[in-house]
């Protein structure tokens, strides 16, 4: 299926009016309008964010044509029915490609050493037919999952399917299955760069994240090669450096801010450096830091001293800024009710009770938060971005 303009637009604004319910979004920089074939480097933290920033970049410039990758995974048959399990029963059959084509999203492979078992046996019964699974995998890699005795095309039934989503490492394989995955997986990941590549070169933007995944901790993932790389040559490198704020309470709070990439340093330090630094970041920082119990008017008073020592070239949230302290206090408050924090006698105390269920990947908000904002700091001061302006 072909790019479908009407499509995209239709569900952009639909999706935008929807998700503006849940998410309160700012903006800093924007693409140029008259821009030739452009790539949008974003860091990775939400299930949203993706499609946040394309939408926004779309409804902007409608007429210039947008791309994305998107993991091999989602264009596998199954796909849906693994994302939405009350699903399963009539899409364990689906296969998303010819949708994912209308959206000019294209496949990726980001899972280089492990994969889930449904997704090897989808490439091997392509390949072998319909093999037992024995003749793939030796017995103890079977035998956690209940699947010995099974073959290939079982994992697909209503009984296995959530089993057949175990993680198989490619290096467990049997000969001469190993091998193929591993030429398979050069060969596919050369054809699916080389198709990125033509789509761009005639002017597309390409939105991608060289992370691959969420980040767990709040530092940034490795920028995994080839994509950026082939694409350099010719197309104009902007970033996209994102952050949350969610101690603040309503919407999740989503900061973004769209700048050139100035070269110098490399992409990874360059988006760490370039997040905004949040009124969750400097707090989470104060209660990992500062004493096990404090009044409102302490973390006020350790956030003013922390933004005071910020250096001049990171970028604060005006909203921090401008109010320091009623954010703080609002953030306290938040903290309070969702149980991170608990209040005797007037002083707080931080309790392990510090995931947010807006991020499910992410088991502590509060560390989470606090490594972000070292990394952007760390960031920011290595020589490369020293001398780099506030915005």
């Amino acid at each position: 299926m072909k790019p479908n303009w009407t499509l995209r637009a239709i569900t952009y604004v639909v999706r935008q009016l929807y998700l503006s319910f849940r998410i309160r979004v700012r903006q800093w920089g924007y693409l140029p309008a008259d821009r030739g074939a452009t790539v949008l480097i974003t860091n990775h933290q939400h299930m949203d964010e993706g499609e946040m920033v394309t939408a926004r970049t779309f409804l902007r410039d409608p007429w210039k044509p947008l791309v994305m990758c998107n993991s091999r995974r989602s264009f596998e048959t199954g796909f849906i029915a693994w994302q939405m399990p009350w699903t399963a029963w009539f899409t364990r059959g689906l296969n998303l490609s010819a949708l994912w084509a209308a959206y000019s999203i294209l496949p990726i492979e980001n899972h280089l050493f492990s994969r889930p078992l449904i997704s090897l046996a989808e490439e091997l019964r392509s390949a072998h037919g319909d093999l037992p699974l024995e003749a793939i995998l030796p017995a103890e890699t079977l035998e956690p999952s209940g699947l010995k005795g099974h073959v290939l095309s079982d994992l697909w039934k209503p009984v296995n399917f959530e089993r057949a989503h175990i993680w198989v490492k490619v290096a467990k394989l049997k000969q001469p299955y190993r091998r193929e995955v591993l030429e398979n997986l050069r060969a596919v990941t050369k054809r699916d760069i080389a198709a990125i590549v033509e789509r761009v070169r005639p002017g597309a933007t390409f939105y991608v994240t060289p992370e691959g995944d969420f980040s767990h901790d709040g530092r940034m993932h490795p920028m995994r090669g080839g994509i950026v790389e082939a694409l350099a040559p010719f197309a104009d490198l902007w970033l996209c450096a994102i952050a949350y704020d969610p101690f603040r309470g309503g919407r999740l709070p989503m900061l973004y801010r769209v700048l050139r990439y100035a070269g110098g340093a490399d992409i990874g330090t360059s988006l760490a450096a370039a997040r905004p630094i949040t009124t969750s970041a400097l707090v989470a920082a104060f209660l990992l830091e500062g004493p096990e119990t404090f009044a409102p008017r302490d973390a006020v008073r350790a956030v003013h001293e922390r933004l005071d020592a910020l250096p001049g070239n990171v970028f604060v949230d005006p909203e921090l800024q401008r109010a320091p302290e009623a954010v703080v206090a609002g953030a306290l408050t938040t903290m309070r009710k969702r149980g991170t924090l608990v209040e005797n006698a007037g002083r707080y105390r931080l309790t392990a009770n510090r995931a947010d269920p807006r991020f499910l990947h992410i088991p502590d908000m509060v560390e989470f938060q606090r490594n972000m904002l070292n990394e952007t700091l760390a960031s920011a001061g290595r020589d490369e971005w020293r001398d780099r302006p506030f915005n």
